[in-house]
């Protein structure tokens, strides 16, 4: 059953990926790398594109053995109903809450750095309840806010490079300075967030160009790395060694920006870079925790599960995270751990079972139940 109706092309599913991936990326990554790397930072940047292949190909393979379904649904297939459809729900569980966590650190930065005394539920309430509204939508719907959205994502980054006078390059070296085990650290942390690129298996069933998709999901990822090592790097430039010791260093690097006493301040950029790059990953993440709900329990139409399950996104938002030193503690140690488990590790062993049952079938072999 294909509860969404809408097709999109590979083109739109690149851009919808861009800021899925690095919307939180561009502000907590250079700290938390910079903790085990230092100087070493943007050596983990490269290797974790390289890895970024890994969730790209598992996608797009398994894609190619079942065309017309989603990931929801070819679990099943591959596994059985009841194992599937519980496995299913751990999805389901796993997109509510870290769509939880990223409404929650979207709040936190707009409260600590902006607007101080306004109520944090209120802001995620805000951010929930416009994401609620592209989820209901549909995919093409999510496609054409994220093709507005992402150039005025993308354009603040530009104004970064007005700090190229004061930034020092010696900041890098002496490379390997602290061995190969920190970099190798980092890049887990760095593919924390690039293993997302794994979720455009929830929506390469809807492409009209679907033998597009690796080529744009590659395309996505290489300027999804790009960009992040363009802010690493500009952050080691600029803070050298104090780069570990910032909160947001991202927020540190527009404020220092300043030009003739009278272009300055502007890091209002990076608050309109934020809540516009957030609301696409939030929406993914709700939308894909809403399809695959509907996906487990068979239902005709998704849309009376998007409010519920957005309520419950809020609640995950408060109860998951109930401080930020919570949050802080959150965002370096659970995500090296857990993403590439669902992002990587069992797509793999169902892309090994569905090959091998494929295999038995071709021989003459009567498949696995």
């Amino acid at each position: 059953m294909m509860l969404e109706k809408g097709k999109i092309s590979a083109f739109l599913l690149g851009i919808m990926m861009y800021p899925n991936v690095s919307a939180t990326a561009f502000l907590s990554l250079p700290t938390i790398t910079a903790q085990y790397t230092k100087n070493d930072l943007w050596m983990s940047y490269i290797l974790a594109a390289l890895m970024g292949l890994i969730p790209i190909y598992l996608a797009t393979r398994l894609h190619e053995l079942f065309p017309k379904m989603t990931f929801i649904q070819y679990i099943e297939h591959i596994i059985g109903k009841i194992p599937g459809k519980i496995l299913g729900m751990v999805y389901v569980l796993y997109f509510v809450h870290v769509g939880g966590v990223a409404s929650r650190q979207y709040a936190e930065f707009v409260t600590g750095s902006f607007l101080f005394k306004t109520p944090i539920l209120l802001i995620i309430s805000s951010i929930i309840l416009l994401s609620a509204f592209a989820v209901r939508g549909g995919v093409e719907l999510l496609a054409r806010s994220a093709v507005i959205v992402t150039p005025l994502f993308i354009l603040p980054l530009f104004f970064l490079l007005l700090l190229i006078p004061d930034l020092d390059v010696k900041n890098m070296f002496p490379i390997f300075s602290h061995g190969i085990t920190p970099i190798v650290k980092g890049t887990f942390q760095v593919y924390a967030a690039v293993s997302d690129m794994f979720m455009m298996a929830f929506f390469l069933p809807y492409l009209t160009d679907s033998e597009k998709g690796r080529k744009w999901g590659l395309i996505s990822l290489c300027t999804v790395m790009l960009s992040i090592t363009y802010i690493g790097l500009i952050t080691l430039f600029l803070l050298g060694p104090d780069t570990s010791n910032k909160i947001n260093p991202v927020l540190t690097l527009f404020r220092y920006i300043s030009i003739g006493n009278f272009f300055e301040n502007l890091e209002v950029l990076l608050l309109a870079m934020w809540v516009l790059g957030n609301f696409v990953r939030i929406s993914i993440l709700y939308y894909a925790a809403v399809l695959s709900f509907g996906q487990c329990f068979q239902l005709s139409d998704y849309r009376p599960a998007v409010f519920p399950l957005g309520i419950l996104i809020v609640v995950f938002s408060i109860w998951a995270v109930p401080n930020y030193s919570i949050l802080g503690f959150m965002a370096k140690t659970l995500p090296p751990f857990y993403k590439p488990l669902l992002m990587t590790l069992i797509p793999l062993c169902l892309f090994i079972a569905a090959v091998l049952r494929k295999r038995k079938m071709i021989g003459g072999g009567e498949p696995s139940p």
